[in-house]
Order: structure tokens, then sequence, then C-alpha cells
């Protein structure tokens, strides 16, 4: 359980976010759908095994507070590809 909350759910967030922004960037002429999904390319299963590792390391921790660390690791591509949308 502690997986799907702070893996799993955590990754299909930063799927939707950068979903969403590629879709949104589609023949415009943007080059923002493409850098989101550099980004998401890297950052998505980066960010899983990130959380996957933290988690497994600390099999003691309190579950809200696991599973809100691994929220904040997975907000950064998420904030990273809306901030690309003011540039």
């Amino acid at each position: 359980m502690r997986y799907l909350f702070g893996v799993v759910l955590p990754a299909l967030l930063q799927v939707l976010v950068v979903f969403i922004i590629i879709e949104t960037n589609t023949g415009n002429g943007s080059w923002l759908g493409l850098l989101a999904y550099l980004i998401g390319l890297f950052a998505i299963p980066l960010t899983a095994i990130i959380n996957a590792l933290y988690i497994w390391k600390r099999p003691t921790e309190y579950f809200l507070s696991i599973i809100g660390k691994c929220f904040a690791i997975a907000l950064i591509a998420p904030v990273m590809c809306v901030f690309m949308l003011f540039l």
C-alpha cells in the first residue's frame, strides 16, 4: 500500500500533467510540448525510482510522512513543465 500511494500515484500525477501540457501545445508551433515530453521522459521514471528507494529504506516511518515527501518529490517535474508555459 505504501508503494501504491508513494510510487504509483505520484507517477500518474506526473504523467497526467505532462500529457495535458503536450496535448495543449500540439500544432501551434511551440516547442513546449517537446520540452515537456523530454522532461517527463527522464523525470517520471527517475522520480519513481527515488520514491521506491525512499520507501524501501524507511520501513518504520509513518505512512503520511512518507506519502507527503514522495508527493513533494514528484511535484518537481510538473512544476517545471507548468513554469515553462510562461517562458
